[in-house]
């Protein structure tokens, strides 16, 4: 009878413990789940001060001095407002498969979205925003990348369309020697936003659209 009673605390302890593991990986992805939820939060937001600071200045210049002050402003601004926005631990660029400024070609993880931003854009309804973010780990360090597809509007066709003028095209072959990004159609991909935030030790991994 005791050897009965021993094999059925042993039972309930056990249960007990597995209980209790349970709870704690559900709190742990719960918890998880809201980290990355405010990180997507704070990422859109710098997202949304660049597009909006950056927007406002092109239309003001193209406004007062044509095509040409607008890529004037291209190059000299839109640097120093993704570094205004690299604050808080973020990083913020703007990349592309078709770069206009060298300096913003894709690193290796960025070049593999895009070319699945490409995929997703063939696939998917062309209204919703393609979106892909990860946890990557490197060495002891784990960084939460966060990338949004740019679409073509019909105000980007003036310097990056098919139909850019001779005196137009001269002035962005001197200012961007290696220039790629021309020949987009409206609703092309033009690039992406790229985000990052170095996190810590945290091993996390997901991706895709939303």
């Amino acid at each position: 009878m005791k050897n009965t009673h021993n094999a059925k605390r042993q039972r309930v302890k056990l249960i007990t413990i597995g209980t209790m593991t349970l709870l704690a990986s559900l709190s742990a992805n719960a918890q998880s789940l809201s980290e990355q939820q405010q990180l997507e939060l704070e990422a859109n937001q710098k997202i949304a001060e660049f597009s909006q600071a950056l927007k406002g200045q092109l239309q003001a210049a193209i406004k007062q001095g044509g095509l040409p002050a607008g890529v004037s402003v291209c190059q000299s601004v839109a640097p120093s407002i993704a570094a205004q926005n690299s604050t808080d631990g973020w990083m913020l660029k703007r990349t592309s498969l078709k770069v206009r400024n060298s300096n913003n070609s894709p690193d290796a993880w960025e070049l593999a979205q895009l070319n699945q931003f490409e995929q997703i854009k063939a696939a998917s309804d062309p209204q919703t925003p393609i979106v892909i973010r990860e946890y990557v780990a490197k060495g002891e360090t784990t960084t939460f990348r966060y990338m949004k597809a740019i679409p073509t509007q019909e105000l980007c066709l003036g310097c990056h369309g098919s139909n850019i003028t001779p005196e137009l095209s001269t002035l962005i072959k001197q200012a961007y020697p290696d220039d790629k990004a021309i020949n987009f159609e409206v609703g092309d991909i033009r690039g992406a936003f790229s985000l990052q935030k170095v996190m810590g030790s945290q091993l996390h991994t997901t991706n895709g659209k939303p």
